[in-house]
């Protein structure tokens, strides 16, 4: 965002710059950065309450799941999943480098993925799947 106003800056003050080619750089800077913002419009949330059971997944970007169902092997830049089935969520997103960083909680207690969040993370990537109606999840 701060390029955008540079270049409107620098514009203002070099009579060589050609304005119209400015505005079209611009514009196509802000248009771009709006879209990477809302993720092209895919944001999904699933809700699902009842019985004193509770779940909620929220999701935006390309997710992939491993083929064996164990986990997730990417999600794209910007991307995120937010999973709760009653007090355990996972929260995973692009971690910069291709690959994905989990947060895992058990009752409000963090988890690490030896003791036990592998297991969960299985599981929740089970359940996600049986509810897929996300076009971009593989």
């Amino acid at each position: 965002m701060y390029w955008i106003v540079l270049i409107f800056c620098i514009s203002l003050y070099c009579k060589t710059i050609d304005m119209k080619k400015v505005r079209i750089i611009t514009l196509s800077a802000i248009l771009g950065i709006l879209a990477s913002a809302c993720h092209m419009g895919r944001h999904s949330t699933i809700v699902e309450t009842g019985n004193g059971h509770y779940l909620k997944i929220e999701y935006a970007g390309t997710i992939h799941f491993r083929y064996d169902g164990s986990g997730i092997s990417s999600i794209s830049r910007g991307g995120y999943i937010k999973y709760q089935n009653n007090d355990r969520k996972l929260e995973a997103h692009n971690d910069g480098h291709g690959g994905v960083a989990y947060e895992l909680y058990d009752d409000g207690e963090q988890i690490s993925y030896d003791r036990g969040g592998k297991e969960f993370i299985a599981e929740a990537v089970k359940v996600m799947l049986q509810k897929n109606h996300h076009p971009d999840w593989k």
